[in-house]
């Protein structure tokens, strides 16, 4: 039973390295305004050609609202 959880540890530790090794940059969402649909902004940290060549890529997600509510 050990060795299981060890083994799944492992697997987690190893499938979260993978995926930020691939990550190719962020999608920032901007819901400041609520009577809106939300905004989408893309950053990359590598090439659009590089990005563009793939079939698959992995971004990271990051909600902020750039303007404030009050």
């Amino acid at each position: 039973m050990a060795l299981f959880g060890i083994g799944i540890l492992v697997g987690c530790v190893f499938t979260c390295f993978i995926f930020r090794l691939f990550v190719v940059g962020n999608l920032r969402v901007d819901r400041s305004d609520p009577n809106d649909v939300p905004y989408l902004f893309l950053e990359l940290k590598k090439a659009v050609e590089s990005v563009s060549s793939k079939k698959y890529v992995i971004f990271k997600v990051i909600n902020e609202n750039f303007i404030s509510h009050e």
